[in-house]
């Protein structure tokens, strides 16, 4: 029952964090979504112009990406983690096993290293994706 009540602590504890994350990832994963439809878009259709795409992938896409996943999931919820939560940490130290808090916190940078790496892999694609680059090449050739 000890690990029980330890568990309900821990996940209503980190409720308010996990809420910003994933509205965070969910908020950027909107905007690629919807670069996914432009660039599967029938050739006919407006939204599948390479000017259109373009100017959608640089000015919204890319930068929310950025936004959502530079800024506020780093800045926002890991140092809400590492400096904000230090009180919340103490009391489960004080509840519950001596040393529960370190070995919390570091699984839990560990957890935010990981997303974050990932998150820079996903960036490198969303720059370089084959199907953008074709869409890009047709925009530069419409230009001449």
């Amino acid at each position: 029952s000890l690990t029980l009540i330890f568990l309900c602590y821990i996940f209503s504890g980190l409720r308010r964090l996990r809420a910003v994350g994933i509205f965070t990832l969910e908020s950027s994963s909107i905007s690629l979504q919807l670069l996914q439809v432009c660039i599967n878009a029938p050739e006919s259709s407006p939204i599948r112009r390479p000017k259109f795409v373009k100017r959608l992938h640089r000015y919204l896409v890319v930068p929310f990406f950025l936004y959502c996943r530079f800024f506020v999931f780093p800045f926002i919820v890991w140092y809400s983690a590492a400096f904000e939560s230090q009180d919340w940490l103490e009391q489960i130290e004080k509840a519950f096993i001596p040393g529960s808090a370190f070995v919390l916190y570091v699984i839990f940078n560990l957890m935010i290293s990981f997303i974050f790496g990932l998150n820079l892999v996903f960036f490198r694609r969303l720059l370089f994706h084959p199907h953008l680059q074709d869409i890009f090449r047709q925009a530069r050739e419409e230009q001449l």
